[in-house]
């Protein structure tokens, strides 16, 4: 079981009304992106991780680390916006030949904004991923009126994710009990090896779940015992 799902079935939240949490996290987004303000951002920054740290009880260094891989791929992608070439107003600034790349006032307020609001939106998400299990998620979508195409592929979507993990530890433990990562030679062998087997390996498996659906009269509709 993934640790989002481990959470998501075992904190204080957990039986509180999914509809709701779905309508404020939802609704909350909605509101803020029509209003545009930087500190009803803020607001909602501390208020999700008050509600998802204080109230739900996620452990604080858990949840800082499943933070971190977003925000690697945020800030990578933030030095791009900030990053100005022959502006004006520089903050800080080198010159290659006759051009200047640097940080302006302008920039760095962009950039800012964009990471305040990034993070915003991404709370909020893991408060109700870490709050909601995804059977619930489903149950409340399905109930609003959500169209079945869409649940079916949100359905499917969360099963590849499992398909594509449980794979990828079933033969990462199979070359390390062969110390295929003893030393780095090893090490990088392993993972070319691992790559490729993976693809193949996630590909037979969705065909094995593809059979299983079709003998079991699957019509497009996941049944979840409501």
């Amino acid at each position: 079981m993934l640790l989002i799902d481990r959470y998501a079935y075992t904190n204080r939240l957990k039986d509180y009304n999914p509809q709701a949490k779905i309508l404020l996290v939802c609704g909350g987004l909605f509101l803020l992106r029509f209003i545009d303000n930087s500190y009803l951002y803020l607001l909602n920054i501390i208020l999700m991780m008050i509600l998802t740290i204080g109230v739900a009880k996620i452990p604080f260094k858990s949840y800082m680390r499943m933070l971190t891989i977003p925000m690697v791929f945020l800030l990578t992608s933030l030095v791009m916006i900030i990053l100005s070439i022959n502006g004006a107003d520089y903050i800080f600034y080198i010159s290659l030949k006759s051009n200047r790349i640097g940080i302006t006032m302008d920039s760095l307020r962009e950039g800012l904004k964009l990471f305040i609001t990034v993070i915003s939106s991404l709370v909020s998400v893991y408060f109700l991923m870490l709050t909601t299990s995804i059977d619930n998620i489903i149950r409340a979508l399905k109930k609003i009126g959500l169209p079945a195409l869409i649940v079916e592929l949100m359905i499917l979507i969360y099963r590849s994710i499992f398909i594509f993990l449980e794979e990828a530890e079933n033969i990462y433990l199979a070359q390390a009990m062969k110390f295929g990562y003893e030393n780095k030679r090893n090490s990088l062998r392993s993972i070319s090896l691992l790559i490729s087997n993976l693809f193949i390996r996630v590909l037979i498996k969705h065909r094995e779940m593809s059979i299983a659906l079709e003998c079991k009269l699957y019509d497009g509709d996941f049944k979840l015992g409501d």
